[in-house]
């Protein structure tokens, strides 16, 4: 075995490349997408707001005083409501309590109109506060509450220190102001009403309520005869969750709710972390699926390659077997003899392979850990098939052909059946939506068998285009034509190659195009989020001197302001709530022109959405006092988020500006912005969009992928080519003899290899194009562009840059391979 692989060490060597780097990447990739999901996981739970990601366990008491009299009543019920944690929730859940409690409705100030306060006590809030006055309040009596007070919200509703609020029939001593110790704890993102005055407008009402939250004592508020509202807080921990786990920890967070709903008191548990765990297992299975897609390519076209490699390699050993076989070795041996020698390649290079993916951080999925030992042991069968001769003629070899005959078209039709069917079914049910179960499988494998199935098609229909090639080439008298198209048509061996070579590109092309589809629907995402390149915005409006600074600032090319609000449309009972943008479109059609946003067609009067599109007129009381006449219906608008409620948009500048949007440099921009205004740039959206780790993961994956199955095509075509060397020699060497030139058997190869090659690279890079069309209802990548899901607009399906990427890529596979045949034609029969 040793002595085969030192004569044979170029094929040796080409063969531990090939299944060294297949093992490299079916291992490492996989890993490197389970460490991108497990920081998904870390990045969506820190960025989610913080009450929005707890789990809110409350209690609503009326003025039944038996439950929750005091803090120590409060705090054992914690403990009882962590204990009813399932062991998946409880190891990823913070375990420092938090729970607070205050009255269930704010109480009128003084009986001052629209001024309200709410009574509250918070667990551990003396270890976050810092008093700024006064200090911190203490017991009371009676009808007497003391209570601690934001220093903001003492500030904008004029209480001091030493005040003595009346609340119906309860007094409030204000002994305090406090201000949070270190605004940036987690604490004040649970608690935000201690820090600011909470303004809400009922509708029709022309003037905010204003509500202030203090502090006060929670025995004296647990004990007092008020309608009470307890919660208590189950905050996840961002490291704690993962890809791993996060499937049990929702299946938990639901357990979790059943098991209140089991308990004496009338419990809700209220939270966003099951949509948000339910979001990102969603996103996570359509990224390991994804992935599987180009995984499962990358394995068949790793296996032909390999496989050509071996074939080659058992071509050039099988004079030594025969020479064994002719000393007496048995034909067992033989196999032994060339398996075994590609086991001593195979092995070794895949271990290799799998240990160098070690340095890839991210846990082994079973396909990492399963692949390169699956394709060393198959590299190790199709070298023992490839070692056992065939001998079989007369009557038995006629009746074997049909049998091998009519299995293959059996085969081809149950490829041609799977394609079909895994395509219909991604198309209706999506990818991702099954699990991960062999549903899944079965879907992420459509890709492949339609590339395969396009590899029948084509073995099947070329022969006769390059049969009615040659026929055209016989009636000519040129000599080169007629041989090189006379030896294509006996070209044998052709199955491999172009069922290895067809899927590459077309996945290669696939994986380039879908990459570059998600380009250009994060830039389409990034306009959507800004509605310009730069957006300026401030709730207390921008004053025309600094419209005008900004507008003739050095590296400012136009300015067009508008105004932003919100407002009640007066329809039908208690009114409709809308946004209002008052803009000129005109102007803003100019200053994004070239740029993906489209905005509503030129016209005249007010747009609305839909759901006022049938009203002759209606009132709104903002920017000002106006009655809207709809002229047309509009979706959206860019950067602006109606949410639930109605949209108005008036086509005109408005007088209150609280709202630019600019074309130019942001450096330029940012120095002249007054006190309070943010701005957001397409830049900067397009990084927080690029920036999350799904979107990262599955943008280099595809990257890679496409790499990858490049570098095997060419591999694949190379080795093809160099597999009939020794046929090609043969033949070329008596039409030598017969005066063929050393240019002429250049081109006569090149037209051998020409056509079969150039019908496969155009084949695949067709299937590779039609992929994003074809998949697209079954696999919506929109979620990782940074827009709503089903959102990823058609003109980012066959984005031009890609698909010109993926056409140089089969020319380049083709041109490569035709330039070396040339070369090898003419340079190996000069003599």
């Amino acid at each position: 075995m040793i002595r085969l692989l030192g004569v044979h060490r170029g094929v040796a060597a080409l063969l531990a490349t090939l299944v060294f780097g297949a093992a490299l990447v079916v291992s490492a990739l996989p890993r490197m997408v389970e460490s991108s999901l497990d920081a998904a996981a870390r990045s969506i739970i820190g960025t989610a707001p913080p009450g929005t990601a707890a789990l809110t366990v409350q209690y609503s008491r009326g003025f039944d005083l038996r439950p929750m009299r005091t803090t120590a009543d409060a705090a054992g019920a914690d403990t009882a409501w962590r204990a009813l944690l399932p062991t998946a929730l409880r190891m990823a859940a913070d375990p420092a309590p938090l729970f607070d409690f205050s009255a269930s409705s704010p109480i009128l100030i003084n009986n001052q109109a629209h001024r309200y306060l709410t009574l509250k006590w918070v667990s551990g809030a003396d270890r976050h506060v810092r008093y700024v006055e006064g200090g911190p309040p203490g017991p009371g009596s009676g009808t007497r509450f003391e209570v601690a007070v934001p220093a903001v919200a003492a500030s904008e509703m004029s209480i001091r220190t030493g005040d003595t609020l009346r609340l119906g029939d309860l007094t409030a001593k204000v002994t305090g102001l406090f201000e949070p110790a270190r605004p940036a704890d987690r604490f004040w993102a649970l608690e935000p009403e201690l820090t600011y005055v909470i303004h809400h407008r009922v509708p029709l009402a022309m003037e905010d309520d204003l509500i202030v939250t203090a502090l006060t004592d929670g025995d004296r508020l647990a004990g007092a005869e008020l309608p009470m509202i307890f919660r208590w807080l189950v905050t996840p921990a961002q490291g704690r969750v993962g890809a791993g786990n996060a499937a049990d920890v929702l299946a938990a967070t639901e357990e979790f709710d059943r098991r209140l709903g089991r308990q004496d008191l009338e419990l809700t548990l209220s939270t966003g972390f099951d949509r948000i765990l339910r979001e990102y297992l969603d996103r996570l299975a359509v990224t390991r699926a994804l992935i599987t897609v180009f995984l499962s390519g990358l394995a068949v076209v790793c296996l032909g390659t390999t496989a050509l490699a071996v074939l080659l390699f058992a071509g050039r050993v099988r004079g030594d077997l025969l020479l064994m076989r002719a000393r007496g070795a048995s034909l067992a041996r033989a196999v032994l003899t060339c398996g075994g020698a590609v086991a001593l390649v195979a092995v070794p290079a895949a271990a290799a392979g799998q240990l160098a993916a070690g340095f890839v951080p991210g846990a082994p999925t079973a396909f990492a850990r399963l692949g390169p030992a699956a394709l060393a042991v198959g590299t190790v069968a199709i070298a023992c098939a490839a070692a056992a001769p065939r001998r079989s003629t007369g009557r038995r070899s006629t009746g074997r052909r049909s049998a091998n005959a009519l299995r293959r078209i059996v085969l081809e039709i149950l490829v041609l059946v799977l394609a079909v069917a895994s395509v219909q079914l991604l198309r209706t049910g999506g990818l991702g939506t099954g699990g991960s179960g062999a549903g899944d499988a079965f879907l992420a494998s459509a890709p492949v068998l339609l590339a395969l199935a396009a590899a029948l098609a084509l073995l099947r229909a070329g022969p006769a285009l390059i049969h009615l090639a040659f026929r055209a080439a016989a009636r000519r008298p040129a000599a080169v034509p007629f041989l090189g198209l006379a030896a294509a048509r006996a070209v044998p061996g052709a199955a491999l190659p172009v069922l290895t070579l067809l899927p590459a590109v077309a996945l290669a092309a696939y994986g380039m195009v879908t990459a570059g589809g998600l380009e250009e629907a994060q830039r389409q995402a990034a306009w959507e989020r800004t509605g310009a390149e730069i957006r300026v915005e401030r709730a207390q409006g921008i004053a025309p001197e600094t419209l005008e600074q900004i507008a003739r600032a050095p590296g400012v090319r136009a300015v067009v302001p508008a105004a932003v609000g919100t407002t009640v449309a007066e329809v039908g009972f208690g009114g409709r709530p809308a946004t209002v943008v008052a803009v000129d479109l005109d102007a803003y059609r100019r200053l994004v022109a070239g740029s993906p946003l489209h905005l509503p067609p030129p016209g005249t009067g007010a747009l609305v959405s839909p759901d006022l599109s049938a009203m002759r007129s209606f009132d709104i009381g903002w920017p000002a006092r106006t009655t809207v006449t709809p002229a047309g219906t509009v979706d959206a608008m860019p950067g602006v988020r109606a949410g639930d409620g109605a949209l108005i948009v008036l086509r005109a500048a408005p007088e209150q500006v609280n709202t630019l949007l600019i074309a130019g440099d942001p450096g330029a921009v940012r120095p002249l912005l007054p006190s309070g205004a943010q701005m957001t740039t397409v830049a900067g959206a397009l990084a927080e969009i690029t920036g999350m780790p799904l979107t990262k993961a599955l943008t280099t994956a595809l990257r890679v992928a496409a790499a990858a199955l490049a570098a095997y095509a060419l591999a694949a075509v190379a080795i093809a080519l160099t597999g009939g060397a020794a046929r090609r020699a043969e033949d070329l060497g008596l039409l030598r003899a017969l005066g063929l030139t050393r240019r002429q058997a250049g081109l006569v190869t090149v037209l051998e290899a020409a056509p079969l090659l150039v019908l496969t690279a155009v084949a695949g890079l067709a299937a590779g194009l039609a992929m994003p069309a074809l998949l697209r209802p079954g696999i919506d990548l929109s979620a990782y562009a940074g827009g709503r899901y089903g959102a990823l607009t058609a003109t980012a399906l066959l984005p031009v840059l890609p698909c010109a990427v993926a056409g140089a890529l089969a020319a380049g596979v083709a041109a490569v391979a035709l330039v070396g045949a040339y070369l090898g034609g003419s340079r190996g029969h000069a003599g």
